[in-house]
């Protein structure tokens, strides 16, 4: 069936066997476009009139996909858009109703979607003047690039794609926006505008506003604002939590069945995970500070400014996980790898218990995401796995009385057992 398969498909980028017919209103004079998404089902040749009122009344998320066509200049199909025929986006009323104090979006206002990035025509509604042009968008489905006066919106649709992709097939953003960059010069054989910034931008708040989301932070009367460090992690479903899943005499079980409501913590760093000095904290701030699952960065940068100057260096012959990351050149870099502390037995990354390295892996640096992980947290006995335990347990209690004395009061010093993993 090959032959049949590529005649159907040639088919499909042609005139579609409708001849000199509107597939909108029958009339034979002036069907000369077509639209060219796969998403405009059964769509085949129409005149201007049809093809501007087939997509007028549409539901937003069809629009937002069908605003690219191509015309019929008697020898070849050359690409246009609806924006070019008339079709204007009304925002902030339902399709069909006439805004009558409609206010003309920016004539540049462009649309990042799965498909490519796109030119639109868009009037926001000014008959309720408590409805900001942001609240109309995203009402709309399409996410402001800025809260003042946008320019550019990217639909919610793309922002989920990027996201599977990005999480599923590791695919960064600059390759997918580059995509979309192709895909739309392809079409319009002409280079779309560069909206590679606010793409990040949007992508950037929407992670957060989506972990906000999940952690249920929008049902809270005082919002995001009351939002504690760590609340929005995921804890292990299977390591011991007090209050969750373990049994009200937990404390009280005898020695043969202490093993049960032990926590197994692993220490590792990733040298790997650079960043260079390319930006700062003003350009690009940080959404959600401690939040989450990084520790929080002020508390980590003035612990870090009080014991850096210690040495951490010792002579074990075997310790030379630190001594040979010092030695790797760290020049023109803000992070030099990244450290953290996760389930031992679950794999489960702990809440507040990653953080950034500058130089090696540092007792100061590694001590700040131990405590920040068990900070406010009750449990019989805490074994920890880590490679340099044999060095790094070596005066633990004593830099840990710097941090909060009240760690070793809680947990005593045979409430901690440290243990070097079988791979070392």
């Amino acid at each position: 069936y090959r032959d049949e398969y590529l005649h159907e498909m040639l088919w499909v980028e042609g005139r579609r066997g409708m001849g000199e017919k509107c597939s909108g209103c029958g009339d034979r004079a002036g069907v000369i476009y077509r639209c060219v998404e796969d998403e405009c089902f059964g769509m085949g040749m129409m005149c201007d009139f049809c093809i501007v009122s087939a997509h007028r009344y549409l539901p937003l998320h069809w629009i937002e996909v069908n605003i690219q066509s191509n015309k019929w200049n008697e020898k070849y199909f050359e690409p246009t858009t609806l924006k070019a025929l008339g079709l204007t986006v009304q925002l902030g009323h339902l399709p069909g109703e006439i805004c009558l104090f409609e206010h003309p979006a920016h004539s540049d206002f462009t649309v990042i979607h799965s498909n490519g990035i796109h030119q639109v025509s868009v009037n926001f509604c000014g008959c309720n003047v408590t409805l900001d042009h942001r609240t109309q968008l995203l009402r709309s489905m399409w996410y402001p690039a800025t809260p003042k006066d946008p320019q550019t919106a990217t639909t919610f649709i793309c922002l989920r794609q990027f996201q599977f992709l990005n999480c599923t097939g590791k695919l960064p953003a600059f390759e997918y926006y580059q995509t979309l960059h192709v895909m739309t010069q392809s079409r319009q054989r002409k280079k779309p505008k560069d909206r590679y910034p606010a793409f990040l931008r949007s992508i950037f708040q929407w992670r957060h506003l989506k972990m906000l989301k999940r952690a249920g932070r929008g049902h809270f009367p005082d919002g995001a604002s009351s939002t504690h460090h760590g609340e929005l992690s995921l804890p292990c479903p299977a390591c011991p939590q007090p209050g969750k899943n373990l049994p009200p005499d937990w404390k009280l079980a005898p020695r043969e069945l202490a093993f049960l409501y032990i926590l197994f913590l692993a220490i590792d760093a990733n040298f790997r995970l650079r960043n260079k000095i390319v930006s700062n904290s003003f350009r690009s701030p940080i959404l959600g500070d401690g939040l989450a699952y990084l520790v929080p960065s002020e508390p980590y940068k003035d612990h870090l400014a009080k014991h850096t100057n210690e040495d951490d260096m010792s002579s074990c012959s075997g310790f030379a996980a630190m001594f040979l990351a010092n030695l790797k050149n760290v020049k023109g870099l803000r992070v030099s790898g990244v450290g953290g502390v996760c389930c031992g037995r679950h794999r489960v990354w702990r809440g507040n218990g990653l953080g950034d390295l500058q130089k090696g892996e540092r007792y100061c640096n590694m001590d700040f995401m131990f405590w920040s992980s068990v900070k406010g947290e009750d449990h019989l006995c805490i074994v920890i796995s880590y490679d340099i335990s044999c060095q790094w347990s070596r005066n633990f209690w004593a830099r840990m009385d710097a941090l909060d004395p009240s760690l070793k009061i809680k947990y005593t010093e045979r409430g901690i057992v440290f243990m070097i993993p079988k791979f070392h």
